[in-house]
């Protein structure tokens, strides 16, 4: 089992790390059957790292912990540790005040069932794995110290053994020029953040939305479509001024990306959403990072290392609105006798997107992007509405 461990737990690190890991010999798929997305090329097996094991991150104190709590899957590693908690949770039932046991038993949630049934074998002493726990922790489970860890380690495994009958679907390799938008942008995918490069990607591994971006700005008077394309954070704002003037073509409604005085037009700190109703009336729906984040949500696109708060999310993006303002994909119009400016495709953009090759992605394997887009700031409108009739019926002060 030693040789076993020391084999899977690079992987492990690594998926954790670059969101993807290589598994030639198949040795992961006993601990990520279910918990990771499989590759869908098999001649070059390997795993993505799924929004259940994502979701599961914050519960914890580091990646090293999560790798623990898959470690778990093999039967005599989850015996081991759970025989030391139970000889914990023995240990504090003989105090004589009863929280101690009280704060374990929540402590390990699901897990608590476990560790139940483990009592009557409780003992409290090193693990065959100490020498593997101390390198990832820094401290073997038997010992005190170890304690708060290994209780959200079994607790997290719980969590995660919920999955196993639930098989996730394999996912395609990145069409890297971004043509093939409806491969790339499907349920399960990950989206690293903005300004996140591909330096930790596997070599050959190619099945992550990458979030880096060239800093210099274009040259020459033609649109920079080949750069839209192939930039996944660049493509989906350039959607949303895209659903933008479509939705204005039919007069029906409207989407209105504003930026509110005191702010750099290249650099902003948030721009704010408004969505028209059908009869032109205005709501103000939040900024855009929280309309990307609600259509990353309806497309099954996860960001990776984590989902950022729309404020954080907002600054990621700065530096890219500036780079779409002189590359010529947005434009940018001040504000009129006091209005807020606003932002809007460039008019030479627009014009490509009903040419080869834009027309192939903003037509045709893209839809589901913009869809996605004007979906979500529909609903953003509806429940803003809704919350507003809500604080007034309630009497609040709006």
């Amino acid at each position: 089992m030693a040789a076993v461990l020391s084999s899977l737990i690079p992987r492990l690190r690594t998926l954790l790390a670059s969101g993807l890991a290589a598994d030639a010999d198949g040795a992961l798929a006993s601990l990520l059957r279910a918990l990771a997305h499989p590759l869908a090329d098999t001649t070059h097996p390997g795993w993505v790292v799924s929004q259940r094991l994502l979701a599961v991150r914050p519960s914890l104190a580091s990646d090293d912990e999560l790798v623990c709590a898959l470690l778990t899957q093999l039967a005599e590693v989850r015996s081991s540790w759970i025989t030391i908690a139970a000889a914990r949770c023995k240990e504090a039932g003989q105090m004589p005040e009863g929280a101690p046991l009280l704060d374990l038993v929540s402590a390990l949630q699901g897990a608590a069932v476990w560790v139940e049934t483990a009592l009557p074998g409780a003992q409290l002493v090193a693990s065959p794995y100490a020498q593997f726990e101390r390198e990832l922790l820094g401290v073997s489970f038997e010992q005190a110290a170890a304690t708060p860890a290994l209780m959200r380690v079994l607790a997290v495994a719980a969590v995660l053994s919920k999955h196993l009958q639930d098989a996730l679907p394999a996912l395609p390799s990145i069409d890297a020029r971004g043509m093939e938008a409806q491969q790339n942008w499907i349920k399960g995918r990950l989206l690293a953040l903005p300004g996140i490069s591909e330096t930790t990607r596997p070599i050959g591994m190619n099945y992550l939305l990458h979030g880096a971006f060239d800093a210099a700005p274009a040259t020459g008077d033609q649109p920079s479509m080949g750069w839209v394309l192939a930039t996944p954070w660049s493509l989906l704002l350039t959607m949303v001024v895209y659903v933008q003037d479509v939705w204005k073509a039919e007069a029906r409604g409207g989407l209105l990306l504003e930026l509110t005085s005191g702010q750099n037009a290249f650099s902003p700190s948030e721009i704010s959403i408004v969505v028209q109703g059908l009869e032109g009336d205005e709501t103000c729906c939040g900024s855009l990072a929280e309309l990307l984040l609600k259509s990353l949500g309806l497309l099954g696109v996860h960001c990776f290392p984590n989902t950022p708060t729309p404020v954080e999310l907002n600054a990621q993006l700065a530096p890219l609105v500036g780079l779409l303002l002189s590359r010529q994909v947005w434009r940018y119009q001040d504000g009129a006798s006091g209005q807020n400016g606003q932002y809007q495709i460039h008019q030479l953009f627009a014009d490509a997107c009903f040419r080869l090759p834009g027309s192939k992605v903003f037509n045709r394997t893209g839809r589901l992007l913009w869809q996605a887009i004007r979906i979500s700031a529909e609903a953003m409108r509806i429940e803003r509405r809704s919350s507003t009739r809500g604080a007034a019926s309630n009497g609040e002060v709006l």
